[in-house]
């Protein structure tokens, strides 16, 4: 299940329609500064800007607030921040969180919450581009998870651990998914590579792992604590394979998804990402006249 908290600042809510970056930009801001007390709010076209904890006025209007700070997955209680900055490409927006859970002695065990970032702006014009062009009609979770798949930016998966997990045992479940795709390639070098760098890990509960598959074919690898900022990271391995690209997003996206509620959570995400450059480009053509 996917619930999106929005946080608004009085501090720097203006009108109209945020973009990606202005929503990056203002979430610094926010971090740097400890005057404001955020107030929650539901992200609505009609949910206006309602802050006076820091000394500024209460004001509520019709204005379309799109500064989303978290995401939070409901079964594990993790949350994600919406907007984020990685070390490679512009700022990212996740689609969605849900939460991973493995049968254990008959008992569904919470082993991981997940979320899919993809870089913002870029796959919201991509998405529209697919709409206005007739892709989407009628459109389901199929449609929605092959356009993310398939599109020319870059996706990041983040895992956060909810469990102590060994490297061996996290990327066995993954090796069951991914290999019968890679056979197909006739190419086993990159899923070695993968099993080597999770060989010998211990991974404890708050552990991230991040995974971010570049669209000319490159996956990238990192690891960190809760609450670390990866914007400065450094990839600890990163593998060129277009095919593990693929493979890996499949996983996730693909119609024998591990898991089902990822696959429609982010489906509907990229659903929401291109409306809302839907209505950002209906507000330039408004103001052009």
């Amino acid at each position: 299940m996917l619930t999106s908290s929005v946080f608004l600042s009085g501090c720097s809510c203006s009108s109209g329609i945020l973009s990606h970056r202005q929503i990056f930009r203002a979430q610094q801001q926010l971090h740097r500064s400890a005057r404001c007390t955020l107030l929650p709010l539901l992200p609505s076209r009609s949910s206006g800007c309602r802050w006076n904890r820091c000394g500024h006025h209460k004001q509520t209007s019709s204005v379309h607030c799109n500064a989303i700070s978290t995401v939070r997955e409901q079964a594990t209680g993790v949350e994600f921040p919406s907007v984020a900055q990685f070390w490679e490409g512009e700022p990212f927006r996740s689609l969605g969180a849900a939460v991973r859970q493995k049968k254990i002695a008959f008992v569904g065990v919470k082993v991981y919450a997940i979320t899919l970032y993809v870089e913002a702006d870029k796959a919201a014009r991509e998405l529209g581009v697919r709409k206005r062009g007739g892709f989407f009609q009628d459109a389901g979770t199929e449609e929605y998870a092959d356009a993310i798949v398939d599109g020319a930016f870059s996706k990041l998966l983040q895992v956060q651990l909810v469990r102590n997990v060994d490297g061996e045992t996290f990327f066995g479940a993954l090796q069951e998914a991914l290999e019968p795709r890679l056979r197909l390639s006739g190419d086993m070098k990159p899923l070695e590579e993968m099993k080597a760098f999770f060989a010998g890990q211990n991974f404890q509960k708050g552990m991230n792992i991040l995974l971010l598959a570049r669209p000319e074919g490159i996956l990238e690898f990192v690891t960190g604590q809760a609450g670390t900022s990866f914007a400065q990271a450094r990839p600890s391995l990163r593998i060129e394979s277009a095919t593990l690209c693929r493979a890996l997003l499949e996983v996730y996206l693909g119609g024998a998804a591990v898991i089902p509620d990822a696959r429609e959570a982010w489906a509907k995400g990229a659903r929401a990402l291109m409306e809302s450059e839907e209505d950002r480009r209906s507000d330039r053509k408004g103001g052009s006249g």
